[in-house]
């Protein structure tokens, strides 16, 4: 029988998933090698003009404190509460606290959110039994079958049969059967990755392991280069960590591309390289 436990575990399954889709969108600079100080930054964008009061209470039962715009200081000093939600990202270690989680849903933007919500998903025509397992039960209050209702994940729809709904089936196991069905599906059929204008997207290996095609490559995932991106720079961009750079170049036709990190250019194979302050000085604009 399906328990809140499963669900619970399904919930940071999915958020794990959320995380590598997030550290290519436009907060990876937070997530690509995410720290407390960094999730504390995270945090300040997330909440900037957040309204939810979900997000909110959430907020305030992590952190003791009610989320605030002059409450910056008060963050700072709360920083290592942050640690549990580094390692959990990292896969170091597991998060048992409920509120953490639902904080590590709220940084990555993951929906549903917070449990409570992620546990009720298509829960409208259920009830709780007294061992907290929802099933669907008819007006004699027997139990019956649910009907079929899409359950939506990373951009698939994976549809309950009324087959695998027989009785005692409740809304975690839909969910749990949502989240492990799509999952299976996304990485059994999507284990190669393409380069799409700045960044990797998953996609079919199609039987090959390298295909070139329009001059763009395909080849097997590889977690460390699918975090490679190109960027769009000028003069106010950071490109030193102290003394280390911390963006890479390369020419194509004659013209500089950059990006996040060292190894290959995606789009033509050539070597990329650390920038300098030459490279900068000759190639970089003033920022409009």
């Amino acid at each position: 029988m399906t328990t809140l436990q499963d669900a619970l575990e399904a919930y940071k399954k999915a958020i794990r998933v959320k995380f590598e889709e997030e550290k290519i969108k436009e907060y990876s600079s937070f997530l690509l090698v995410p720290s407390r100080a960094k999730l504390r930054q995270l945090c300040i964008e997330r909440f900037k003009n957040n309204d939810s009061s979900d997000d909110l209470k959430s907020f305030e039962i992590f952190f003791g404190f009610p989320f605030e715009s002059g409450n910056k200081n008060k963050l700072q000093a709360a920083t290592d509460r942050f640690r549990p939600i580094e390692n959990f990202l990292k896969g170091e270690s597991d998060l048992a606290d409920i509120e953490g989680i639902n904080m590590s849903a709220i940084l990555l933007n993951f929906e549903p959110r917070p449990f409570k919500k992620f546990a009720k998903l298509n829960s409208d025509d259920f009830v709780e039994d007294v061992k907290g397992t929802n099933v669907a039960k008819n007006k004699s209050n027997s139990i019956i079958e649910k009907e079929e209702k899409p359950v939506f994940f990373k951009d698939e729809v994976i549809v309950a049969s009324k087959s695998n709904l027989k009785k005692k089936v409740g809304i975690g196991s839909i969910v749990v059967f949502g989240l492990f069905g799509a999952k299976s599906m996304f990485f059994k059929e999507k284990e190669c990755m393409e380069w799409k204008e700045d960044h990797y997207e998953l996609v079919d290996c199609k039987g090959e392991q390298v295909e070139f095609a329009s001059a763009k490559i395909i080849k097997p995932y590889n977690e460390m280069e699918f975090s490679r991106k190109e960027l769009t720079v000028c003069d106010t961009t950071k490109f030193f960590n102290g003394d280390k750079p911390i963006v890479w170049y390369s020419k194509k036709n004659n013209e500089i591309q950059f990006f996040s990190m060292d190894g290959e250019n995606p789009e033509n194979g050539a070597e990329l390289r650390k920038v300098t302050q030459y490279i900068i000085e000759k190639y970089v604009e003033d920022c409009e």
